[in-house]
């Protein structure tokens, strides 16, 4: 599956919206998108890869660059985490400072 991203917003969110395999060639892509997500976020950034099937070890280091670029009250959301990415992002500690919200097949669950 081909990358794919975008940017919108719901509400008082910043979106981006990403697809695909997020590879190394696509990481500066994604990067330039976050970086104008960043200034337009002042509450909340929610990264939705719900459509994701592979995010490569930088674009995990570009989400926690995000988080240090936000206001210190703006909030991440990474949304619909598969169990392999959510691996990724639990060994790069963004557990910690991100909500992320696992896939499931029945339901979305908080971890």
């Amino acid at each position: 599956m081909r990358f794919d991203a975008s940017l919108g917003t719901a509400g008082s969110s910043t979106v981006v919206r990403v697809a695909g395999e997020v590879t190394d060639r696509d990481v500066e892509a994604l990067r330039a998108l976050l970086n104008q997500a960043v200034g337009l976020t002042s509450r909340r950034l929610v990264v939705d890869i719900h459509d994701v099937v592979s995010l490569a070890p930088a674009a995990v280091r570009c989400l926690a660059f995000v988080q240090q670029h936000l206001p210190a009250t703006a909030e991440v959301v990474i949304e619909g985490a598969s169990a392999d990415v959510l691996d990724r992002l639990h060994l790069a500690g963004l557990n910690r400072s991100m909500v992320i919200v696992e896939r499931r097949a029945d339901a979305l669950v908080t971890v």
